[in-house]
């Protein structure tokens, strides 16, 4: 296996419990850049992108809690596919997170519309502060001192 690569859940579970939280420390911290530098957009992909690993790693850590639940439960906690990101999120406890992501994945390619047509955001700023609302809510549950403090750096007059 090459350095970061991710192993298989059922070789061993813990090891993948921890690359899929580290990859969704690193997504939090790319969001945290794209953000400073004004890529909204690039920026919920990589919220999304947190939240989704972090979601992995949570459906790893309960997976026989899981198991009676979902079908396939191994396939879903080595993928998180998109489509089954709502279910584990509310068998989790995070349903609220799970349809932020889902509403920045949707943001990151249709990005703002006024009317409220084409996306749920009609700014920038709306997309901005659910896009730091979900990476709080990641970096919480993390646990990580340094990346929280980072994150209020950057998303202080956001969060709320």
């Amino acid at each position: 296996m090459l350095p970061g690569q991710l192993g298989k859940p059922r070789k061993d579970l813990r090891a993948y419990i921890e690359a899929r939280r580290a990859e969704a420390s690193a997504e939090v911290r790319l969001a945290l850049r794209l953000l400073v530098e004004g890529y909204t957009r690039n920026a919920a992909g990589k919220a999304f992108q947190a939240f989704k690993s972090l979601l992995a790693a949570l459906a790893g850590e309960r997976r026989e809690e899981l198991r009676n639940s979902i079908k396939n439960v191994d396939k879903v906690i080595a993928y998180m596919p998109t489509s089954m990101i709502r279910d584990v999120g509310k068998l989790l406890g995070l349903e609220k997170e799970s349809l932020l992501a889902l509403a920045l994945h949707q943001y990151q390619y249709n990005g703002v519309d006024p009317e409220g047509i084409m996306s749920i955001y009609t700014s920038r700023d709306a997309a901005m502060k659910d896009i730091c609302n979900l990476l709080d809510s990641v970096v919480r549950v993390l646990g990580d001192e340094p990346l929280k403090q980072e994150l209020s750096n950057v998303c202080g007059s956001f969060q709320g």
